[in-house]
């Protein structure tokens, strides 16, 4: 099965690196259900599966080269997430978002992710750290504009390590998911960004953070976290 960017959903990049063809390595086995919803969340998160955008079981089997079953299965578990709309005997349309949705997912996070991050920073392993900090560095180093695919998959790869290190999988599920609604809402805008638009440059910091067992601190740049990402697309979309 190909696709067109490797997923980060479950915080673990599930594709090399992609050819000159766009085509990328063989998938790692979870189950052909879970691979294909990762796969479209990508294509969520980065806008190439726009807001208004229709899918059908059989176009979508087509393009990954397998049966019905696991994509009706991957497309019911999106719809169930609040990503698409409709049912697999009239087929699914992508979600569209607006400015109170985006405000009340940010709030979401915030009341949700600061606590959850001030566990990751008391208990998770040193073994975790080397990763977030290369995650956190490319993100700082990142454009936030234009073509931000890499930034929209970092942000959940980096997020979604986290998320495997807070002892609670059903609350970083959940989170997770409203990453994926977040960004679907902000990509087209940042696609029409100025040059001179930047991110949340934070990133590496909330690393160092948690490496230090610093839970108050890495709470701190979580609401930094949130609240920028709300005022930066309040700038970007004029509402709010």
């Amino acid at each position: 099965m190909q696709s067109a960017q490797g997923s980060v959903l479950d915080g673990e990049l599930l594709f090399g690196a992609a050819g000159p063809t766009g085509e990328h390595a063989p998938l790692r086995r979870i189950s052909l259900r879970q691979e294909i919803a990762d796969v479209l969340s990508d294509d969520l998160v980065t806008g190439r599966l726009p807001a208004g955008t229709s899918l059908t079981v059989n176009e979508t089997a087509q393009r990954f080269g397998v049966s019905a079953t696991p994509v009706r299965e991957a497309l019911i578990q999106l719809a169930a997430h609040g990503l698409l709309l409709g049912g697999h005997h009239r087929g699914f349309q992508v979600c569209s978002f607006t400015w109170t949705d985006f405000s009340e997912i940010v709030e979401s996070r915030r009341l949700l992710g600061v606590p959850l991050i001030g566990r990751v920073a008391r208990t998770a392993p040193d073994e975790a750290m080397p990763t977030l900090r290369l995650l956190g560095d490319r993100l700082d180093g990142a454009r936030w504009n234009g073509d931000v695919s890499d930034v929209a998959l970092l942000d959940r790869r980096f997020f979604g390590e986290l998320g495997r290190w807070s002892g609670n999988r059903r609350l970083s599920d959940v989170l997770a998911v409203m990453r994926v609604q977040g960004w679907m809402y902000i990509v087209p805008y940042l696609r029409d960004a100025a040059e001179t638009s930047s991110g949340w440059g934070r990133y590496r910091e909330l690393a160092d953070r948690v490496a230090l067992r610093d839970a108050e601190g890495a709470m701190e740049l979580m609401r930094d976290y949130t609240s920028s990402g709300r005022r930066i697309a309040r700038e970007l979309t004029d509402a709010g």
